[in-house]
């Protein structure tokens, strides 16, 4: 990713009751399979922490394949089903732009 431009997903929110962390943290990681067939997809990462706040962040080549999946993958039963442990009203998404990469 050094030196291209690039676009991040962030997506924020919070599981539903009556899952555990484990679930949760399984169903989440079972959207790699995916997410990775889409064009444009570079890298994930999905963290957690103890007061159950989830970030994913998605990086893609560009804005409009960020978009692109983010559409499609709502149309797709498997996602649509791991979806499900998400707590609608607490998502919050954003796709932003790349402007600087600091790694020493």
């Amino acid at each position: 990713m050094k030196n291209k431009p690039y676009t991040i997903e962030v997506v924020l929110f919070e599981v539903n009751p009556g899952y555990t962390q484990e679930q949760a943290q399984k169903a989440l990681t079972s959207l790699n399979d995916i997410v990775k067939l889409y064009d444009g997809f570079i890298d994930r990462t999905t963290a957690s922490n103890k007061d159950g706040k989830y970030i994913d962040l998605l990086y893609w080549t560009d804005i409009k394949a960020a978009k692109n999946a983010a559409e499609d993958i709502m149309k797709n039963p498997k996602a649509t089903a791991i979806f499900e442990i998400i707590q609608p009203e607490t998502m919050q998404m954003y796709h932003l732009d790349v402007f600087n990469q600091f790694e020493e």
